[in-house]
């Protein structure tokens, strides 16, 4: 279809197309630690399978130790240790996946029916969370510097989970081809406001000399050396148009900050003015 042959839509429909693009933005990240989740659990998954199977083995030569004439008390003691081994490795497999399924589960819990929001709380199991992506896992070093006794915040976990997802994978998208990776995370109490702080030291702003350019929807400015096959991700110029209209309901602001190391995605979330 030709440009010219494209209907004109007015603010009405469009707002409604946005809308419809922030539902369907919600499952494509949900989509994005469900992958990286099964490609965590297949290692320990096939661990359990050995484990399970040397198990079985072993039972198989205590019954027949167990049942035969000179049965030796040191090879029986020695087989039982080496079982219990296995019992504490089979355990301890399944106590990472559930941990990490855990993690996985409650911060969706919280996009789900979340209403007061326990900020450091999010951010730490998003981080947690963050290891299913497996450039953040195996190469990102990430670092939590939260203030302590925050008070809860009143923004819609389905609201506040996308947003700072979007900043987290803004960040880390940033760092794929530096050659320093860390990422550190700050909260803190400002006035009559909570400040998080999520810096990077990835490629900075770029030719971008103003970040507000960045927050127009569908508009990326990534150096060119950095394409989407070497990113092994696309971007399409989303995710901080997202997170700034996601919180901007609740009166925050989401800004972005370049340092002498990368850049800072500022995010200051007021909270509720107390009654006279």
């Amino acid at each position: 279809m030709a440009t010219k042959d494209i209907p004109e839509i007015d603010g009405k429909v469009l707002q409604q197309l946005m809308a419809a693009l922030h539902e369907k933005d919600r499952l494509t990240y949900a989509a994005h630690f469900v992958q990286g989740f099964v490609h965590n659990a297949n290692g320990p998954l096939q661990n359990l399978t050995m484990l399970a199977e040397m198990l079985m083995s072993g039972l198989d030569m205590q019954d027949r130790l167990f049942r035969s004439a000179s049965c030796d008390p040191e090879k029986w003691s020695q087989l039982v240790e080496k079982q219990r081994k296995r019992l504490t490795q089979i355990r301890d497999q399944v106590f990472h996946l559930a941990g990490d399924l855990r993690e996985f589960m409650q911060l969706h819990e919280v996009e789900r029916g979340g209403t007061e929001i326990d900020i450091n709380s999010l951010l730490s199991r998003m981080a947690r969370v963050f290891r299913a992506d497996l450039f953040f896992k195996h190469q990102v070093k990430s670092e939590l510097r939260l203030a302590g006794n925050l008070p809860h915040i009143k923004i819609l976990g389905r609201d506040i989970v996308p947003a700072l997802y979007h900043l987290f994978q803004n960040a880390v998208f940033s760092m794929r081809t530096s050659p320093t990776k860390e990422l550190t995370v700050e909260t803190r109490m400002g006035e009559n406001a909570i400040l998080v702080r999520i810096t990077d030291t990835g490629c900075g702003l770029g030719e971008c000399e103003d970040s507000e350019c960045l927050f127009v929807p569908f508009e990326t400015r990534w150096p060119r050396s950095e394409t989407p096959s070497q990113m092994g991700c696309r971007n399409l110029g989303f995710g901080l148009y997202a997170a700034r209209q996601l919180l901007l309901p609740y009166g925050c602001t989401v800004t972005l900050e370049p340092n002498e190391t990368g850049v800072t995605a500022a995010v200051s979330m007021p909270l509720p003015q107390k009654q006279a």
